[in-house]
């Protein structure tokens, strides 16, 4: 079995606050007795993308796991591109490739630079089809991006969703090989059905978003600071997936102590 912990949205705005919220969960990963094998950042790592904030990101993200992130509607390629994965700044879309024992998880970039709303474009549906054709038969496959590809009952997140899903999902119910779809974007958990498969939107480590039904104006975003930082842990076993939202509580303990 692999144990993925997926954080989202993590926002690193040159202040304390969503640093030290990142901080704690990554305190919580490290104190767990099963360590996750993997720990993945989808999107959004950054508030506005610039330099010093993924230099704040590259201090906290640190574990002795591998760390895979992918970029948001909020991050800017290059910056990322230097700070976080020791490349040559390019504003090229960033699709990358986690492999771990009996696991492939395609990070796909589904930003469009200036652009709140997501899409993929031809070159990384081409990427991404080339990686499942060198990946052997028998490993199960995980997709990774920012943007989900289907509305969620998010007057926020849904008009700036990935705009062009559909050549995604006929891949995704095609390979049967894929367990599933997590996505970020929302600020809230939610889960459905994409392609015959999961998809597992995560709340965000740095604040809530509510859903259409907590709307009283139009135009209102229902933001919620107040809740602590949420990931989800992901346990893939074969071809099932199993997905659990956690709180870390920003005072007390962070990992469970044996009686």
């Amino acid at each position: 079995m692999i144990v993925l912990a997926q954080l989202s949205d993590t926002h690193f705005d040159l202040r304390a606050r969503n640093t030290a919220r990142t901080e704690r969960v990554m305190a919580y990963l490290a104190g767990l007795p099963r360590r996750p094998d993997a720990i993945l950042v989808t999107g959004d790592i950054t508030d506005s993308g610039k330099a010093e904030e993924y230099e704040q990101a590259h201090a906290v993200l640190r574990a002795d796991v591998p760390v895979a992130v992918l970029p948001g509607n909020h991050d800017d390629r290059a910056n990322l591109r230097e700070a976080l994965l020791d490349q040559p700044a390019s504003q090229q879309p960033i699709n990358q490739t986690l492999r771990l024992d009996g696991l492939t998880v395609a990070l796909l970039d589904s930003t469009v630079p200036g652009e709140g709303g997501g899409e993929l474009s031809g070159d990384t549906y081409d990427w991404l089809l080339d990686l499942l054709a060198e990946t052997p038969a028998d490993t199960t496959v995980l997709v990774a991006l920012h943007h989900p590809p289907v509305p969620m009952h998010s007057t926020v997140v849904d008009p700036i969703r990935l705009a062009n899903p559909q050549r995604l999902e006929r891949i995704v119910a095609a390979d049967e090989r894929v367990v599933g779809v997590i996505t970020g974007h929302m600020h809230s958990m939610g889960t459905t059905l994409f392609g015959g498969r999961q998809l597992v939107v995560a709340p965000s480590v740095a604040s809530q978003i509510g859903g259409e039904w907590e709307v009283g104006a139009p135009g209102e975003v229902p933001i919620d600071y107040a809740p602590d930082p949420s990931l989800v842990l992901h346990a893939i076993d074969g071809r099932r997936m199993t997905s659990i939202v956690r709180a870390v509580p920003m005072g007390g303990r962070i990992a469970v102590q044996p009686d």
